[in-house]
């Protein structure tokens, strides 16, 4: 027989690693927006003059008096898909000190 005729089975590829990170979690939480009671996004996609809505069953990131979604918190850099972002942010010794 030929592989033409046999083809070889497809193994299913692995979703692709899409996971996101909170570099200030004492500051970010995570939550699961439930109801459909309006709540928006507190950030403007680029370009539109109004705030969307945070839908049924979406994720979005809530602090201090804020909730962002994914989008407007990659965006902002509240949440990074940077897996060592913990390694890549400014070290403190390397930050200018003004005033001193």
């Amino acid at each position: 027989m030929s592989d033409f005729e046999n083809p070889p089975i497809e193994q299913e590829q692995a979703p692709p690693d899409v996971r996101l990170y909170i570099p200030e979690p004492n500051v970010w939480t995570a939550r699961v927006k439930l109801g459909w009671e309006k709540e928006y996004c507190y950030a403007k996609f680029p370009g539109q003059d109004y705030l969307h809505l945070l839908l049924n069953g979406e994720i979005f990131i809530e602090g201090r008096d804020e909730r962002l979604c994914l989008t407007c918190a990659l965006r902002r850099g509240v949440i990074t898909t940077d897996r060592l972002y913990w390694q890549n942010r400014p070290r403190l010794s390397s930050l200018p000190v003004h005033g001193l």
